[in-house]
């Protein structure tokens, strides 16, 4: 389906049509002294079983372990939902960057692509720290709010949210992907927009509110 990684081989379909070898698309249910029994209640004997399950593509960072302001982990920001500001900051993490960050997978466009322009956004509101534009680097919460309001009004024309299963979907049946043109991303990661960051101005002192967990 479209809304799969695809396969850049010219011989995966043949392989899949070969007398000897079948795709079984039931959940196992468990393993046996045989092979393993599927959700329908086949058992299916084999001579070996090669453990492939794959990764957990909402993680990132973790299992290691993130503190925030006030003390909140990255597993209480992203309890209910895996989300950040462009991809690149969280709310509540101030000097935190990430790279390739929730809904930065472009299709199959390039990692490397990708990494370049976020850095070069990064390192531009890096400059406007140093010279006093912002105290620390931290989006509003209501930003990445926005943020994902945006991304979400753009799924509905791609083929991500068409019905298939694909592990490119959260647990809400969201994608972990940008939803735009490449062209989009690069031009939205041009300048950092200062109003979306907490700012301070001369002679105040501004107290951010505690850290909220995702919506």
């Amino acid at each position: 389906m479209g809304c799969k990684r695809l396969v850049f081989s010219s011989k995966f379909y043949d392989a899949m049509q070969r007398d000897n070898v079948h795709l079984e698309t039931n959940a196992i249910e468990r393993i046996t002294e045989r092979g393993v029994v599927t959700k329908d209640g086949t058992e299916h004997e084999l001579d070996v079983l090669v453990l492939a399950t794959g990764f957990h593509p909402f993680n990132f960072m973790r299992p290691m372990n993130l503190t925030g302001r006030d003390g909140i982990s990255i597993a209480q920001s992203w309890s209910k939902k895996v989300q950040a500001y462009r991809s690149v900051c969280l709310p509540g993490y101030p000097n935190f960057f990430l790279m390739l960050g929730p809904n930065t997978p472009i299709g199959n466009y390039s990692v490397i692509a990708m990494s370049e322009v976020q850095a070069n956004y990064i390192l531009k509101l890096i400059d406007n720290w140093r010279r006093g534009e912002l105290e620390t680097v931290e989006a509003t919460e209501e930003a990445k709010q926005r943020f994902n309001s945006y991304l979400k009004a753009g799924m509905g024309k791609t083929v991500w949210v068409g019905g298939c299963q694909s592990w490119y979907l959260d647990p809400d049946g969201d994608p972990a992907m940008w939803p735009y043109s490449w062209e989009q991303w690069v031009s939205e990661l041009q300048e950092p927009a200062l109003d979306d960051f907490h700012r301070v101005t001369a002679g105040q002192t501004t107290k951010l509110q505690p850290a909220q967990q995702a919506a």
